[in-house]
């Protein structure tokens, strides 16, 4: 059985120059600490695999605003041997995330098999989150449908444990039927324009006030964007969407 957490939280996002992010790294001074998993200066990796149905379901309760919704995704970070699969729910503004960590072999067998249409039982499985990932695959025909890709530094708050910053960059995507589950792809399309990095601030509870005060010296735009529905919306809609 794999590892599993979950969280309640909040997420906001911010638009922030690429070439900027340095200073902005630095106004924040001693409140931040680097993720000891991440390079302090170029960061980590990130890949991660959505999952929708046919006619885009999840991405269509992302456009209409939902209150209620969720999202299947597949993550990998950098080269490592494990893949997380993660189930996310929105419910109005608060954020559950259900995780489970399988090694790499391990995904490629289950939702590779899944991808082609061929689905386990559920209790075949032996977990909820894998199970509840069978379910939705089985009810809605999710498969793999984008691939994003992009690198990010990552920052936890050195007074609060539960708050976390974080700066993507290079974020780029691949859509259709060659989404690789268990490799990223070398070259894709941009989700945002190269010289723009986004900023997403997560948190448990309320915003550290001297955060607050920092995205205001910053002047520091808050942003509504999804990674996954940006790229469908640009592979599939002109980008008239998001």
């Amino acid at each position: 059985m794999g590892l599993t957490d979950e969280h309640k939280r909040f997420e906001f996002k911010y638009l922030v120059g690429t070439m900027d992010v340095p200073r902005v790294v630095e106004s924040f001074g001693g409140y931040l600490t680097p993720d000891p998993n991440s390079d302090p200066a170029v960061g980590y990796s990130l890949y991660s695999v959505y999952w929708d149905s046919g006619d885009f379901r999840f991405f269509w309760e992302k456009i209409e605003g939902l209150k209620q919704r969720r999202k299947l995704r597949l993550r990998r970070y950098g080269t490592g041997p494990d893949i997380q699969i993660e189930i996310k729910q929105r419910i109005d503004r608060t954020l559950q995330k259900r995780r489970l960590r399988w090694p790499v072999e391990r995904v490629r067998e289950v939702f590779g098999s899944m991808a082609r249409g061929s689905l386990p039982a559920e209790t075949d499985l032996g977990h909820p989150v894998a199970a509840e990932a069978a379910v939705l695959c089985r009810r809605f025909g999710l498969t793999p449908r984008v691939g994003v890709r992009y690198r990010r530094r990552a920052f936890f708050g050195a007074f609060e444990p539960n708050l976390r910053v974080t700066f993507d960059s290079r974020v780029q995507y691949q859509a259709g039927g060659d989404v690789d589950l268990t490799a990223p792809f070398d070259v894709g399309k941009y989700i945002v324009d190269p010289r723009s990095t986004i900023m997403e601030i997560k948190f448990t509870g309320r915003v550290p006030l001297w955060l607050s005060r920092l995205v205001s010296t910053n002047d520091l735009q808050m942003i509504r964007m999804s990674k996954y529905c940006s790229a469908v919306d640009r592979e599939y809609y002109d980008g008239q969407l998001t």
